[in-house]
């Protein structure tokens, strides 16, 4: 009875949702070479030449930035870092998108824009925007913590369904060639035997990261926790000069002396606060983060978060981002998560080519 219940719950989630698992897997093999991608579809203005002198301060580059696009204020500019001495600052534009609407290449050492473009223009940001929320805000977010669900149930019910019961196991991994539909099925059932702990790993930790951080209680890493509790703490008032960002930068640079800056955050939370975020260079894990958020107008410091304090779900969530996109073990895991981004189309079209026969029949 049970097998024959999780047979329909896998058919039928399969069908239904079977190309939004696609989508989702296609996507994210993508967005696991992000960075690197960037780097190489864009080299003529991500890449500059490294130069023995120091690179300018950040509000030379603001400056610069300004003279060109005069329209468009500071309060919604995310600046990612260079991390690399040949590396530019990349600037997101978010306005009042769900998504950044356009990208911003600078020297580092000169102020000069590089290049710049619409989101549509940048093939590895826009997949990072639709496989994590669908360009749709929140709406998108819960369809990919449904998905995220649904693939675990997939593939929960599926390593079920193939589990060995009257055969050896040898012969529950062995293919018929023929006939062609006896053959499809037989590559059906073993890839997918094959792929589960792949895929239940990547959706395990998909659904920790868009699942565990709605939880306010204890979603203290996310914009609901210490980036709530950051935002309540700000004031809404604006009056006088803001402080200069060199002195925010100089300020957070005082808490994580040793961590280099990976971005500069004026939207990330809301337009009264900003956040300057760091990597944690002595964590084992590659995408441990430390953060000081600021009240932007003021430059008071709202809250310290330090990776090294974080413990319980909050600590599993920052590990299931590094798990999720494969970086927990270099090169190899994003490979894997590639492999995991073309075995699900492979699985969706077999078992519906396979249903579709079967009603035929």
């Amino acid at each position: 009875m049970l097998k024959k219940v999780l047979f329909q719950v896998h058919l039928w989630c399969g069908l239904i949702v079977g190309l939004f698992l696609v989508f989702q897997s296609v996507t994210g093999s993508l967005v696991a070479y992000r960075h690197a991608g960037n780097h190489w579809l864009h080299a003529d203005e991500m890449i500059v030449e490294p130069q023995e002198k120091a690179t300018i301060p950040i509000s030379e580059v603001l400056d610069s930035f300004s003279e060109k696009f005069s329209h468009i204020p500071h309060n919604v500019l995310s600046v990612v870092y260079p991390l690399a001495p040949d590396q530019a600052y990349f600037i997101r534009v978010w306005d009042n998108a769900p998504a950044p609407n356009m990208y911003v290449s600078m020297n580092p050492y000169t102020g000069e824009i590089t290049g710049w473009g619409s989101k549509y223009q940048y093939p590895f940001e826009l997949m990072f925007r639709l496989h994590e929320q669908i360009s749709m805000g929140t709406p998108g977010i819960n369809a990919v913590h449904l998905g995220s669900l649904l693939m675990l149930l997939m593939a929960l019910s599926g390593i079920y369904l193939w589990w060995p019961r009257r055969e050896t196991l040898k012969q529950s991994l062995t293919i018929k060639r023929r006939p062609l539909q006896r053959f499809l099925f037989g590559l059906h059932r073993v890839s997918g035997a094959y792929s589960f702990v792949l895929l239940f790993v990547v959706a395990l930790s998909g659904k920790m990261i868009f699942g565990l951080l709605t939880v306010p209680e204890f979603g203290s890493n996310s914009s609901g926790g210490f980036g709530a509790f950051a935002a309540a703490g700000a004031s809404s008032d604006t009056s006088g000069n803001p402080v200069p960002i060199d002195t925010i930068i100089e300020t957070a640079r005082a808490s994580f002396p040793n961590d280099p800056i990976r971005d500069l955050s004026y939207i990330r939370l809301a337009r009264s606060v900003c956040v300057v975020t760091f990597l944690d260079t002595d964590s084992p894990n590659v995408r441990a983060l430390n953060r000081v958020f600021f009240e932007r107008h003021s430059g008071r410091v709202l809250f310290v978060r330090d990776w090294e304090d974080l413990e319980g779900i909050p600590l599993a969530e920052d590990w299931a981002f590094a798990i999720h996109s494969g970086e927990i073990i270099g090169n190899f895991g994003r490979f894997l998560v590639l492999l995991s981004g073309l075995i699900m189309p492979f699985l969706f079209v077999t078992g519906a080519w396979l249903w579709w026969k079967k009603r035929q029949a």
